[in-house]
């Protein structure tokens, strides 16, 4: 069992991959599991909140427990790829078509709404909102974590990488400071 700990994590909390991307399952329109199936793990809550995992614009939601998704968000994130959020609670998502959102906005609560087993979050990618077999793209190569059953996600709690240190100012060539408060001395009488 693999631990990883990422700060774009869809729960800021601890989750473990339940049913891994492509997976052949011919219970599926495209005879395989188009996403990657998040659930709570440890410590966190059973209905954990649930986050953006790029930058980006929510462009559909779907605020009843139907159809097979229930309710969902779908997000344009800033590098052309689409989202979709899905199984979450009834009543609780936070995002409204058109808000940008980034890694700290709430978007709902996982749930069990539409075809499930269980309470978790299908997260898909695709390269366009049709969402046909052929443009979806495996999330956690995105995610940069393991696509594989019972991998534990943790969230590091970083909202961004840090700050690159100011780079040091540079010395004027062949002249150190001495040199330069000796010349102010030499100047000053």
């Amino acid at each position: 069992m693999a631990t990883v700990t990422i700060n774009n994590s869809p729960v800021h909390g601890d989750a473990i991959i339940t049913y891994p991307y492509g997976v052949p399952d011919s219970g599926y329109q495209c005879g395989w599991h188009t996403g990657v199936d998040f659930a709570p793990y440890g410590n966190t809550e059973n209905n954990p909140i649930l986050y953006p995992v790029k930058k980006g614009r929510v462009v559909y939601i779907n605020t009843t427990a139907t159809p097979a998704l229930g309710v969902q968000a779908q997000i344009l994130d800033e590098d052309g790829i689409y989202w979709r959020y899905c199984h979450m609670v009834y009543g609780s998502l936070q995002v409204s078509v058109g808000d940008e959102v980034d890694l700290q906005t709430p978007i709902g609560r996982m749930g069990a709404t539409g075809n499930v087993t269980g309470r978790h979050l299908h997260l898909e990618a695709s390269r366009t909102q049709s969402w046909q077999c052929s443009t979806f793209v495996n999330p956690c190569d995105i995610l940069g974590i393991p696509n594989v059953d019972n991998t534990i996600v943790k969230y590091d709690g970083s909202v961004t990488p840090p700050e690159p240190p100011e780079p040091p100012i540079p010395a004027k060539k062949g002249k150190f400071k001495w040199v330069l408060y000796a010349k102010k001395l030499r100047n000053r009488y």
